[in-house]
C-alpha cells in the first residue's frame, strides 16, 4: 500500500504545521519532492502551483508530509490526499454531528462522514471544520488528471438542447435522489452496471461542444449493444423510473447516505418508483433514447447531489474505509 493511500489528518494544525522548504538556485519541484519523499502532485497542490516546471529561487513551499499528532484525536480521511470528483470518507472522533468543507454541512452517521469532493476543486487546501468539536482544520485536494474532448454537435442536434428543459431534467434528478438519510442500504463494493466493462468516456472529462466550454462528464460511458441487461451495483430503493428529455429511459436507485446511482438511455424500465432492489437485479436494457447518436449505458453517482466518480464505490479500498459504519443488506 503506497504511504499516502491511508493518512491521518491532524486537527487544528493539519497541513499549516508542515515543513517550509526555501527554493534554492537550480532546484526544480520534481527534484523538491523526491528529497522529502512526497508525491510531485501533492506538492504542488499544496502550494497553488498550476506549472511544475516553474519555480523560483527564494520561494517557501509547504511540504505536506506526514505530521505528527496524539493518536487519541481520531480522525482519518481516506483515501488522503482527496482527489477532485471523487469522495473521500472522514473516520470522526467521537461527538462529531457533520463536517463542513467546499460549503456543504456534510452529516455524520455512525462516526463517518461520506464528504463529495467537488470535480471542479482546484487542487490545494481547503479549510473545513468539525461540527460539535470546535476542531479545524485544512484539506488537501489533488488534480484528478482528467482528460478533455470536444464533442461536435451537428447544427440539428444542437437545436434539439433546450436549456430550460435540461434545467427541469437536473432538478427532477435531483428530487429523485432524495434527501440525506442515515441509512447506509449497502455493504459491500459495487458491482459494474454491465457484465462487460469497456469505457468510453470516463467521468470527469473536461468537455467543450463546437469549441465553446461545456462543463465535464458527469458520469461514465460505458459500450454496449442494444438489449445488453443492466443490473443494480448494490441495494437500493427505486427513486424514478420514466423517460427524460435528455437521458431518456432513465432508473435513479437511492443507496443511503446522500448517495443515488442512475442508469440513462435505456430501451426497457424493468423497476419501478419504491422498489426496493439487491445487488444484481436486474434494472433494465441498454438502449439509445434521449439525446444520444447510438445505444450505450450512461451510469452516473451523485453524492449530496454532485455527481462523482461511480468507479470509485467499486473499490474494495474506499468500501475498507466505509465498512465500519456499515448497516443492512447487500
Amino acid at each position: 500500500m503506497r504511504r499516502w493511500a491511508w493518512l491521518p489528518l491532524a486537527l487544528g494544525l493539519a497541513l499549516a504545521a508542515a515543513p517550509v522548504h526555501v527554493v534554492r538556485p537550480g532546484e526544480t519541484l520534481y527534484r523538491i519532492a523526491r528529497t522529502y519523499g512526497v508525491p510531485l502532485e501533492a506538492l504542488a497542490a499544496a502550494n497553488g502551483i498550476e506549472d511544475v516546471n516553474r519555480i523560483r529561487a527564494g520561494q517557501r513551499l509547504v511540504i505536506p508530509s506526514e505530521p505528527s499528532w496524539p493518536a487519541d484525536w481520531g480522525l482519518e480521511v481516506a483515501p488522503w490526499p482527496p482527489v477532485q470528483g471523487r469522495p473521500a470518507v472522514f473516520r470522526l472522533p467521537e461527538g462529531v454531528t457533520a463536517v463542513r468543507v467546499f460549503g456543504l454541512e456534510v452529516p455524520a452517521a455512525s462516526g463517518r462522514a461520506l464528504v463529495p469532493v467537488p470535480a471542479d476543486a482546484k487542487p490545494g487546501l481547503y479549510p473545513f471544520v468539525l461540527e460539535g468539536s470546535g476542531l479545524k482544520g485544512e484539506l488537501l485536494v489533488l488534480a484528478g488528471g482528467y482528460a478533455r474532448e470536444n464533442i461536435v454537435l451537428s447544427e440539428e442536434k444542437n437545436a434539439l438542447l433546450d436549456r430550460d428543459k435540461i434545467r427541469a431534467e437536473k432538478a427532477r434528478l435531483l428530487e429523485a435522489c432524495g434527501p440525506w438519510t442515515p441509512e447506509l442500504r449497502w455493504n459491500g463494493p459495487w458491482r459494474w452496471p454491465l457484465d462487460k466493462v469497456e469505457e468510453t468516456s470516463a467521468f470527469g472529462t473536461r468537455r467543450s461542444y463546437n469549441g465553446r466550454p461545456g462543463g465535464w462528464h458527469g458520469g461514465v460511458d460505458l459500450r454496449a449493444g442494444e438489449g445488453t441487461p443492466v443490473y443494480a451495483p448494490a441495494a437500493g430503493v427505486v427513486g424514478l423510473s420514466d423517460e427524460l428529455y435528455v437521458r431518456g429511459n432513465a432508473v435513479v436507485l437511492r443507496h443511503g447516505r446522500g448517495v443515488c446511482s442512475g442508469y440513462y438511455h435505456l430501451s426497457r424500465r424493468l423497476v419501478e418508483p419504491g422498489q426496493e432492489v439487491a445487488r444484481g437485479d436486474l434494472l433494465g436494457y441498454v438502449g439509445a433514447t434521449g439525446l444520444v447518436t447510438g445505444p450505450h449505458l450512461h451510469w452516473e453517482v451523485r453524492l449530496l447531489g454532485q455527481t462523482t466518480d461511480p468507479a470509485v464505490f467499486t473499490r474494495p479500498g474506499f468500501w475498507r474505509a466505509l465498512a465500519p459504519a456499515a448497516a443492512g443488506r447487500p
